[in-house]
């Protein structure tokens, strides 16, 4: 594992998109790594463990984008696998549904695709709704979708305020929907997911698989 994950972050940070890419599937399909755990153990880490000093250097943002753009990459063609892997879950039923969501303002939405296909995996019909979600539409959606779940993924700490007013307006909407929430902006703010009326906060993946368990028997 920490082979791959060091030919992966020189492959990642020479923004070398074909090698990271390789490097991935190829560790897929000879079963090297599950994508449990490439998720968790390489993509993840070197997302969060990347630094650039944003005052000093003028190109610290261009380059986050190609890194992102490039573990997207990855990610979307990881899908085949994430599709087999819910079938030898459940076959061809239609477990409970979630929504998963970021806020308005909320442009990172790397995690919340992770943590739908975690879901996926587990069995779950996942609506992936993705980056930036206005508010109105997201209610008007919820009412006709009629998921057993919301996840909220947020990444930036000023967008817990907009997390709670959706928290909010969900609670008066559907009374019975369990709201998750989860991402970078709680990691430092511990117990603020129960401030603002959350049921949960998913701190690990794999958590997920749990809830699975005991959601589809």
């Amino acid at each position: 594992m920490k082979t791959l994950y060091g030919e992966f972050r020189k492959a990642l940070d020479a923004q070398d998109k074909e090698k990271a890419l390789e490097l991935c599937l190829k560790s897929l399909e000879t079963g090297k790594i599950s994508v449990q755990d490439l998720y968790i153990q390489i993509l993840t880490p070197a997302l969060n463990d990347w630094k650039c000093d944003y005052n000093t250097d003028r190109l610290c943002i261009w380059n986050e984008h190609v890194r992102s753009s490039i573990v997207r990459t990855i990610i979307e063609c990881c899908y085949p696998h994430i599709i087999r892997l819910r079938k030898e879950k459940i076959g061809d039923a239609i477990g409970p549904k979630v929504a998963v969501v970021c806020p308005p303002e909320e442009y990172h939405e790397i995690g919340a695709r992770m943590v739908a296909d975690f879901f996926s995996m587990a069995g779950y019909d996942v609506v992936f709704v993705g980056a930036n979600t206005p508010q109105e539409s997201f209610m008007e959606a919820i009412g006709v979708v009629k998921p057993m779940y919301v996840a909220l993924s947020v990444s930036n700490y000023y967008n817990l305020i907009n997390t709670r007013r959706i928290v909010n307006r969900l609670r008066e909407r559907v009374k019975d929907l369990k709201i998750i929430v989860g991402g970078n902006a709680f990691n430092s703010n511990p117990g603020y997911w129960k401030e603002i009326g959350a049921d949960m906060y998913l701190e690990d993946l794999r958590e997920i698989f749990l809830m699975g368990e005991r959601d589809l028997q």
